[in-house]
């Protein structure tokens, strides 16, 4: 219609006049207009976070429905059910949360955002957000166990010659982010050195870790 229009243009059409058209056939095409609309913005929400599977967002506590915790996530609504809760932990109206995306499920309300608090990946991302080394591909995280308001214990490698050496630096700059304990609400975080030599590896993930917080 207009191969050169731009943003903020207006195109307009003029409409051949309908004799026939009365009030009901209006609000029937305006109910449709509607739906429409609603549907494509669905559509485009799913598509969206769908792509944002595997991440953290941030969201701030709309409402609680018995156990269920519904997050404003900016542009949707989350939900947190009671299996992906952290034990202990409480929420209330307008606490803001650091959440893991699980999935986005298609839904004819809009889309199904699942979140999680309990998801050992949680505190993997949380580490690449405050660890620049673990987000560079210099440091990696080889295994990961966690019991969700407990403990977690991370057993860490690094790929640079003299790893072993820089390994109690490296724990000890992890466990300075306060920011980072305290989004987990005092969840005890053990650092362990990884080895590829299975006996070693068992004794240092089995002892009083020497960096913890």
């Amino acid at each position: 219609m207009k191969p050169d229009a731009k943003v903020a243009d207006i195109i307009e059409e003029k409409l051949e006049p309908k004799s026939d058209y009365g009030r009901v056939a209006a609000q029937t095409a305006k109910q449709v207009i509607i739906q429409k609309i609603r549907e494509a913005e669905r559509d485009s929400m799913y598509d969206e976070y769908k792509q944002k599977e595997g991440e953290i967002l941030s969201g701030v506590i709309q409402r609680i429905e018995g156990r269920n915790i519904f997050l404003d996530l900016g542009k949707s609504t989350g939900i947190l059910f009671p299996s992906e809760q952290v034990e202990g932990e409480r929420y209330r109206l307008g606490q803001r949360l650091k959440v893991y995306l699980m999935k986005v499920e298609a839904d004819p309300k809009g889309p199904g955002i699942v979140l999680s608090r309990s998801h050992p990946a949680l505190v993997q991302k949380l580490f690449e957000i405050e660890v620049p080394e673990i987000f560079a591909g210099t440091v990696e995280v080889k295994a990961m166990s966690r019991e969700a308001g407990s403990r977690t214990k991370i057993a860490v490698s690094s790929k640079r010659r003299g790893g072993s050496d820089r390994f109690p630096a490296l724990a000890k700059k992890v466990l300075a982010c306060r920011l980072f304990i305290d989004e987990l609400g005092g969840e005890k975080i053990d650092i362990i050195e990884w080895s590829d030599d299975v006996a070693k590896f068992i004794s240092n993930a089995s002892r009083r870790p020497k960096f913890w917080a």
